[in-house]
């Protein structure tokens, strides 16, 4: 891949872009476990102040709170599912001869991770 700036070409490897795609998946996953991690917390205190109070808007407000966790947990899992399969194209992709095996490399693991498909159904 080339990229240019201020008339120079700067190439990079498959192996430099791969990094850099995990690099920018790191933040949202750090990201969605911090959510997690303050839906729990969140949900937890409003338990317990609302069983100190004898509040059962409040318990319930907590149990909904700590449910949340569960879609922040699922997408975190999913962005890690995506970033390890993203590393584990460096493989193959290392291994292609032609641009054409590379290409099949990389149409592989995306109809596999991300299901993406083409209109002719491959």
């Amino acid at each position: 891949m080339a990229l240019r700036s201020r008339n120079r070409v700067i190439t990079k490897t498959a192996e430099e872009v791969i990094d850099q795609a995990i690099r920018e998946n790191r933040f949202g996953e750090l990201l969605l476990y911090g959510f997690a991690v303050l839906f729990v917390l969140t949900g937890l205190a409003l338990m317990i102040f609302a069983a100190l109070k004898g509040s059962p808007l409040s318990a319930g407000l907590g149990v909904i709170s700590s449910a949340l966790f569960l879609p922040a947990v699922r997408s975190t899992r999913r962005t890690r599912q995506e970033s390890v399969a993203i590393r584990l194209l460096q493989a193959p992709l290392r291994q292609a001869d032609t641009s054409k095996e590379a290409a099949e490399a990389i149409r592989i693991v995306f109809v596999e991770t991300f299901g993406v498909r083409n209109n002719d159904g491959n």
